[in-house]
């Protein structure tokens, strides 16, 4: 072999190495993403539960405010029908959001677990509780912490500002205020159930079939995985209890600033960050991630509000941290619900008139059955603040829609912190959890005798931010001719459409909607192509051998609203709430 054929050889051999670099790039960065929307997706079974539970809460609470009251620290019944009433309610209704970390260990478990088996439950419980036990006061973090960054209260007890938050009261003249002793807030919360679910689901991936020596046999397989949880939970407390007191310091004082009416320089621009971040990492399903840091981790602190719709609300005289806006404002902490307030507007009024504008923006033949299916999702938006339906019909069509209604969520964001109204959630910004929310956050602006953050103002903004939406989004479409739904539909569209309906109408009769959509989503991607079919509250979650020879049109012509490709396996079908039908119907048909 001569000189120039060896160098051609090594240049190809060069070339081919970094094909495959590339490629293991590509494959690992694609794994990590679909990793994360995993995570993402089995977040949704904890905060499932949360809607009916918020609802119970709140008017539970709001009954027992009415039907009784507090007199020099003790509690006066003043209605016993009516408080015992509330109180069944509202207990019911509290369960959840007193238990959410263990709620998420078990979520994670069973939803990253291969197969969903209840054992992996029990074993995130476990570990969760052992996790909670060592970490508690008087445990790790105290033996670790206990000395570091004292404070000592006015009698003269001293506690470590690690772990400890002071308690602060005024003197007699209301112009000082002294500690008066401190309450351990060290807590792991939900990211200590996340990662306890998440390392239960790993443990039992790996050691679900171990097979132990004949005399231990019993301990085996599934019986095996409960001993090591309990075991691993000892080094992953011990990390914990390390690293977690100076995160928790940083987030005090994060919470602190940012979900603060009082301090609008700091909370409109963090309020409004976040609504914007909130809204592009949609398509990604990663936004699930952040929401849990501000809605179930971040610490909010300020005095307890009952809840009501009188000129003069009980206001707690002791300082709490809550951790999360949603568990903040579920206790009536006085300055909870900014994370959520912003919202309201834009999936009660926003939403709703965008799937308007893109149904005068359709072609004249198209409109009637363009509203057709606009329709339906804009109420499930204004109703329930179910909106991914809906905002996947535009956002992978017309991308710069999603950068458009970012940008509005953001600017509605900060006029409701800007505003100070304060109101929240149990599930998502809809009117049924505007009108569950609404003594409490009716109580928290009167505590503040501020009539500008009545949260009737939302119901103003609502109408705003749908006159907003419509207009721009109308003139959006038109001025740059997107091709939303049912607007410049071609010709070959509408052959796949005709076939579609062709073939429904022969089908239709041997199943449901669903069976009908599942057979068509089949077709599409073709059966030996399926690895395995999972769904989140809107999107089917597949993973396929290959992503890249399925029928786009076929699969959109069945009904569905959008499309998401993930590397070269993953694949995402916007299919609506009831997706749930359609995977068990995929299912049925691939006897998965």
């Amino acid at each position: 072999m001569n000189d120039k054929s060896l160098h051609l050889t090594n240049e190809k051999k060069l070339k081919t190495k970094n094909i495959k670099d590339a490629d293991n790039s590509n494959g690992g960065w694609s794994k990590f993403l679909t990793m994360l929307q995993e995570l993402g997706k089995v977040l949704q079974f904890p905060i499932a539960v949360l809607p009916f539970a918020a609802i119970l809460n709140r008017f539970g609470a709001l009954g027992i405010g009415y039907t009784s009251e507090t007199v020099e620290g003790t509690l006066v019944i003043t209605n016993q029908v009516g408080y015992w009433i509330s109180l069944i309610i509202q207990i019911p209704g509290s369960i959840p959001f007193d238990n959410l970390p263990l709620l998420f260990a078990i979520g994670c478990a069973f939803g990253l677990a291969k197969d969903h088996r209840g054992e992996v439950a029990l074993v995130a419980v476990i570990f969760y509780l052992a996790l909670a036990g060592l970490t508690a006061e008087g445990t790790l973090p105290n033996m670790i912490y206990g000395k570091t960054l004292t404070f000592t209260d006015e009698n003269g007890i001293s506690f470590s500002k690690l772990l400890y938050v002071q308690i602060l009261k005024s003197n007699e003249n209301g112009t000082e205020t002294v500690i008066s002793g401190g309450a351990y807030v060290l807590s792991t919360g939900v990211l200590g159930g996340i990662v306890t679910g998440c390392l239960s689901a790993y443990i039992y991936n790996r050691l679900q079939n171990i097979k132990l020596p004949t005399a231990l046999s019993f301990f085996g397989g599934r019986r095996f995985v409960p001993m090591v949880a309990l075991t691993a939970a000892i080094p992953v407390a011990f990390a914990f209890a390390i690293i977690w007191p100076w995160i928790q310091l940083g987030l005090i004082s994060f919470g602190t600033a940012v979900a603060n009416p009082e301090n609008p320089a700091v909370a409109i621009p963090g309020t409004t960050i976040y609504a914007i971040l909130n809204r592009l990492l949609l398509p990604f399903g990663l936004h699930q991630i952040m929401n849990t840091f501000f809605w179930f981790q971040m610490p909010v602190s300020g005095n307890v509000v009952q809840p009501g719709f009188g000129s003069n609300p009980i206001i707690g005289t002791e300082t709490e941290i809550i951790m999360g806006d949603i568990n903040a404002f579920a206790s009536g902490i006085s300055t909870s619900g900014l994370f959520q307030s912003g919202f309201f507007p834009i999936m009660m009024g926003g939403l709703p008139m965008a799937a308007v504008a893109m149904i005068m923006t359709s072609d004249k033949e198209n409109r009637k059955e363009i509203a057709g299916f606009l329709g339906g999702v804009a109420g499930v938006s204004f109703l329930s603040g179910i909106t991914e339906p809906l905002e996947f019909s535009f956002v992978f069509i017309a991308p710069v829609l999603l950068g458009v209604h970012a940008g509005l969520t953001g600017i509605f964001m900060a006029i409701t912190t800007s505003m100070k109204i304060q109101i929240g959630f149990g599930f998502s910004a809809g009117f049924i959890d505007f009108a569950a929310s609404l003594p409490q956050s009716w109580a928290l602006a009167n505590a503040r005798d501020s009539v500008i953050s009545n949260p009737l103002w939302i119901l103003v903004l609502t109408a705003a931010a749908g006159a907003t939406y419509y207009f721009v989004f109308y003139f959006t479409i038109k001025g740059m001719n997107l091709a939303t739904p049912g607007r410049n539909v071609t010709n070959e569209s509408i052959k796949t459409k005709e076939n579609f309906d062709k073939n429904k109408k022969q089908t239709v009769s041997s199943g449901d909607k669903y069976e009908v959509m599942a057979d068509k989503i089949v077709k599409a991607i073709g059966k030996d192509n399926f690895v395995s079919i999972d769904n989140c509250a809107t999107r089917l979650r597949l993973i396929l051998k290959d992503n890249s020879t399925i029928d786009d049109a076929l699969i959109k012509s069945a009904g569905t609203y959008g499309i998401k490709r993930l590397g070269n396996e993953s694949l995402q079908i916007v299919v609506g709430s009831d997706v749930e039908h359609t995977a068990n119907a995929l299912r049925k048909i691939l006897n998965h």
